[in-house]
């Protein structure tokens, strides 16, 4: 069985979205008819769906039918094609962060961009997000996000809660690379193999200090070194 999801994104209330939608889901089966993806007497299922974040409560008839005026004697004829509507806005979202849904990690950013907790939010989406090697791609689009959409909303500047640990890991490793490189060098320069090791030492100093730089918590800094907090106060 094949199954489209139509995904209609919309900033402000359309008035003929009813309209709209049915249009769409036409226009679709005549194409899947038309490329040979479908035959007319087999139609594949579509879910119509408006996914909204304007600030004003989505106030459209979901159904057609519900604009179509006709004669009673003729009801049966008035089409019925309803559409679902997720309001990103209004979305009791933070039940389903516990769930650990991505779609409602977003929302709740959404829902939040001007209010101080988004950054407890971002805080926990980012430690739930760190512990799935799979979702390193999402990662880094969510620091993204945030950067560009939210960090700054009128007067107020939110840290952004996704730089660090998987994104910073990737930096770490250049910054090991480059830094074991200048030790090698500086001990080869002076004949040492003392010298090679006092330059990885310094360089692994300056790598804690860079995460310390970065925002990172002594407990961020443990998980992904592997060095004991006081090992990494030691060498900071």
């Amino acid at each position: 069985m094949v199954l489209y999801l139509l995904i209609e994104f919309q900033s402000r209330p359309d008035p003929m979205m009813h309209t709209r939608m049915m249009s769409y889901m036409a226009l679709l089966w005549q194409d899947l008819v038309r490329t040979g993806a479908a035959s007319p007497d087999s139609l594949p299922g579509i879910i119509p769906l408006v996914l909204y974040n304007g600030e004003v409560p989505w106030n459209v008839p979901n159904n057609v039918r519900e604009v179509i005026t006709m004669p009673s004697q003729a009801s049966h004829l008035v089409p019925s094609v309803p559409y679902l509507v997720l309001d990103e806005l209004r979305l009791e979202v933070l039940p389903l962060l516990d769930c650990r849904n991505l779609a409602a990690c977003l929302f709740a950013l959404e829902q939040f961009a001007a209010d101080e907790r988004i950054v407890l939010i971002g805080k926990d989406i980012n430690e739930w997000m760190t512990t799935k090697p799979d979702l390193k791609q999402l990662y880094g689009e969510f620091s993204l996000y945030f950067e560009k959409s939210l960090k700054s909303i009128g007067e107020k500047n939110y840290p952004n809660p996704f730089q660090g640990t998987i994104m910073l890991a990737d930096r770490i490793s250049k910054w090991r690379e480059e830094l074991r490189a200048e030790g090698e060098a500086r001990g080869e320069a002076r004949g040492e193999a003392r010298g090679e090791a006092r330059g990885e030492a310094r360089g692994e100093a300056k790598i804690l200090n860079r995460m310390k730089e970065a925002g990172m918590s002594l407990v961020e800094i443990s998980r992904i070194t592997g060095l004991s907090e006081d090992e990494i106060t030691h060498l900071v």
